[in-house]
């Protein structure tokens, strides 16, 4: 009787150790799109990228909905700021600010060679983007550019709590003479894409496209 209760307690041992634990597992984005004020100016042109349009997780271990904004990745070419592309979180912890970019490009970039990259990210699959603020040349808005960014994380918990975090990144080019406004999702959202505006100078502005979290049922 003892030995085969012995067993017993050894192969649950072995079955609880052989079981992944991931805290935030259940956590998902849910319901309709919201967008942050912008920061930066608005010459006239949008492009969107939303993280849940990057290739499928190839080994099928986080759906569609458990992906967020991670981070950022910024190019120049000729002095433009013709690159920018997103890095995205999974909100499971097996994916963190992945270095394949889902992007947008303007002239001079497309279809060229691109330099100067510069990326702002976080490397805690729980830190995900809920704030971000641009520096800009300050020309006239046709011909504004972005020349810097700064990110804010807020901490993804169990069961989809939000809370805040101290984690922050940015970049400055030469050239930025103006920090725009920071901009954020409402308190209870985090971002899972951008809505990037542009002109004849590149890349001008920001807006942080954000969705609220919940659980899996």
């Amino acid at each position: 009787m003892k030995q085969r209760l012995c067993a017993q307690v050894i192969m649950a041992i072995v079955v609880s150790g052989l079981a992944p634990v991931h805290a935030w597992a259940e956590a998902i984005v849910i319901g309709p799109v919201s967008k942050s004020p912008l920061s930066g100016s608005a010459p006239g042109g949008t492009s969107t990228l939303d993280v849940k349009t990057l290739a499928p997780d190839a080994f099928a271990t986080t759906s569609a909905n458990q992906w967020a904004l991670g981070g950022l990745v910024f190019y120049e070419r000729s002095d433009e700021a013709c690159y920018i592309g997103t890095l995205r979180t999974s909100l499971n912890g097996r994916h963190t600010a992945e270095t394949t970019s889902n992007k947008s490009t303007r002239p001079p970039c497309t279809g060229k060679n691109v330099h100067d990259k510069q990326t702002i990210k976080f490397n805690k699959a729980d830190h995900v983007i809920q704030s971000i603020q641009v520096c800009t040349t300050d020309k006239k808005k046709k011909d504004d550019k972005i020349k810097g960014a700064e990110i804010w994380a807020v901490r993804v918990g169990q069961n989809g709590t939000l809370f805040e975090a101290s984690l922050s990144d940015k970049f400055r080019r030469p050239n930025c003479e103006r920090w725009r406004e920071k901009v954020s999702c409402p308190s209870n959202q985090i971002a899972i894409g951008i809505e990037a505006t542009w002109g004849d100078g590149g890349f001008a502005g920001v807006r942080l496209r954000c969705k609220a979290v919940g659980t899996m049922e």
